[in-house]
């Protein structure tokens, strides 16, 4: 494994896309003043990351300050596949069923993944990812989705905003200090020139994977390397004469002497885009290397099509694959933290790059939040590190272990893991939890079966269906019981823990799930069941929908006990009510 501060040598060049900045600036900007407004958290990079933690921080009652060098959001259509868990992310935020109306209409996952020596009409290699919609529906409330990048972030920016984000395009951070309470950001208005000055309590950078942050704070990080480079065409084409269902809708690799690709197409096969990672011998693109008609050959390599048709080249992305991930996730004081692609890069395969940069920040929103609302201790803010470094290093080996068996066609170093596996069933070992004295085994392995959880401290909680009352014919899931503050859930009418629970300064959000409860009712008794709960046990859950903590039966003290576990979590003394 590759240690290494060096950056990646990506180059992205589309008319009016920039190179990321790679090294921050020196500027005296002692007569600069301060801009009038104080914020909670300033927020580096504003594509599907830095968005996507507006969007959570808003959620929590943070307002937020982001900056982003490009004029708008996405410009160019790359298609990105959201993964379970952060669909259910975006259905705390209201946005699922939105998101997967969109990806409807150009988009169907069901269709699967192929391995296969041409588009049209080749030999199938393998089947992989093989979607099962009714085993899904057992694990989560959600389906995964393919949405273009160009489609994705203007419904998160549209969202972050009424969440109260401020999102200023146009503007590059050019470099900023830490001080005794917080940070000053030094920012330049690109249209105008002129350079602002702002304070924020933390800055958390989403600035790429040439991040700019994570080299002025030395952080290493570690991996397989530099894997290669590659080119993705965007084109119209129209394949529809040629096509069946699978191959309109799927995912398929492509693999044959003369190209390595992968197509993944869009609107009943008239437009999509093609991955190229090898042509003949040629096994590295170097920028602005290939031509259009070098890219529609590659296309006719990659597809068989051996007719003349037309073929429109849009754009043409180089890109480095490779993987890394941080050894940090912070500075050592943890007011500067990165995130996204700041922290990780991972190959393509999979589709896990981006998926465990929307789990970093719905990690860290709700911690930024409670710190900043006073209701958690600074040092909470260790445990982001703490936890997202295990995970991210997981999710790397398992994007790595596909794409040696499906692009580099060699024996893969980790086993690869089911995809629901990797999607929902991911651990944390330690950080803002406490553990008890079952939860280990599975802890040490970092991931569990979401078809059979061990329900522990740092685990996922398990998706049931119970009955909203208020309107019976509607089902929801247990996860819909996570909002804003941490959720104590039990089985029995009368939980000793739930008695005590409004005794504490800290809101808790409290939920008795049985056959005979309301709101919410569980005739079926899967809660009890799936959950492992007993009469006088509890579930202390955390807004990201992280168990923090398994109340045990016991037979006084209950109050005490919630009290000193949500002061450990949270790093802050309480005074009792």
């Amino acid at each position: 494994m590759a240690s290494t501060t060096a950056q990646i040598d990506d180059t992205i060049p589309i008319a009016g896309s920039q190179r990321t900045i790679t090294q921050f600036i020196k500027i005296d900007a002692s007569n600069i003043p301060f801009e009038p407004e104080r914020w909670s958290v300033v927020i580096i990079g504003s594509s599907m990351i830095g968005m996507t933690l507006g969007a959570l921080l808003g959620f929590h009652g943070v307002p937020s300050l982001s900056f982003d060098r490009h004029t708008s959001t996405a410009i160019h259509p790359r298609a990105a596949l959201f993964l379970l868990r952060s669909v259910e992310i975006f259905r705390q935020l209201g946005l699922d069923e939105h998101f997967r109306e969109n990806s409807a209409k150009n988009f169907d996952l069901d269709a699967g993944m192929l391995i296969t020596d041409k588009l049209v009409g080749g030999k199938t290699i393998m089947a992989l990812q093989e979607s099962d919609p009714e085993q899904v529906a057992k694990v989560s409330p959600v389906d995964r989705f393919w949405l273009t990048q160009n489609m994705f972030e203007p419904l998160i920016r549209d969202r972050a905003r009424e969440f109260g984000a401020t999102q200023k395009f146009q503007h590059t951070v050019l470099n900023y200090e830490e001080v005794s309470d917080g940070v000053i950001v030094y920012v330049q208005d690109l249209a105008t020139g002129q350079i602002k000055k702002y304070h924020t309590q933390y800055l958390v950078a989403t600035d790429g994977n040439r991040s700019a942050t994570r080299a002025k704070e030395e952080i290493a990080w570690h991996g397989p390397g530099i894997l290669g480079s590659a080119i993705s065409v965007n084109f119209h084409a129209d394949l529809r004469p040629y096509l069946g269902v699978r191959a309109k809708h799927g995912v398929t690799y492509i693999t044959n002497p003369k190209v390595d690709a992968g197509f993944r197409l869009e609107s009943e096969g008239t437009r999509g885009f093609m991955i190229v990672t090898r042509a003949g011998e040629r096994t590295s693109f170097a920028p602005d290397s290939v031509s259009a008609a070098d890219a529609k050959q590659f296309f006719r390599d990659a597809s068989g099509i051996t007719e003349d048709i037309e073929i429109q080249v849009d754009s043409i992305n180089y890109w480095s694959v490779a993987g890394f991930s941080a050894d940090k996730m912070a500075n050592p004081s943890n007011r500067i933290l990165i995130a996204g692609d700041a922290a990780h890069v991972m190959p393509p395969t999979g589709g896990m790059g981006g998926n465990t940069g929307i789990q970093d920040a719905y990690n860290l929103a709700w911690k930024l939040a409670y710190v900043t609302q006073g209701k958690a201790g600074h040092d909470l803010l260790a445990s982001y590190g703490a936890e997202r470094i295990p995970v991210n290093k997981f999710y790397l080996d398992q994007a790595y272990s596909r794409f040696q068996k499906r692009v580099a066609h060699t024996k893969p170093d980790t086993p690869e893991l089911p995809d629901v596996v990797c999607e929902l069933g991911s651990l944390y070992k330690s950080g803002a939890i406490v553990r008890g004295p079952n939860d280990t085994t599975t802890a040490e392995q970092g991931y569990e079966d979401p078809f059979d959880p061990r329900v522990q401290a740092g685990s996922r909680l398990p998706h049931v269906r119970i009955l909203d009352t208020r309107s019976p014919a509607r089902k929801v899931s247990t996860l819909d019981l996570v909002k804003r503050e941490f959720l104590l859930i039990a089985v029995d009418a009368d939980s000793p823990w739930l008695k005590v629970a409004g005794s504490l300064p800290l809101a808790l959000d409290t939920f008795i799930v049985n056959g005979n409860s309301l709101p919410f009712q569980d005739r079926e008794n899967q809660v009890r069941k799936v959950m492992k709960l007993t009469e006088g046990a509890a579930l202390l859950v955390r807004p990201d929908g992280v168990i923090a903590w398994r109340a045990p039966v016991i037979e006084t003290g209950h109050l005490k006990l919630l009290q000193t576990t949500l002061e450990e979590i949270l790093h802050k003394s309480m005074e009792r009510r």
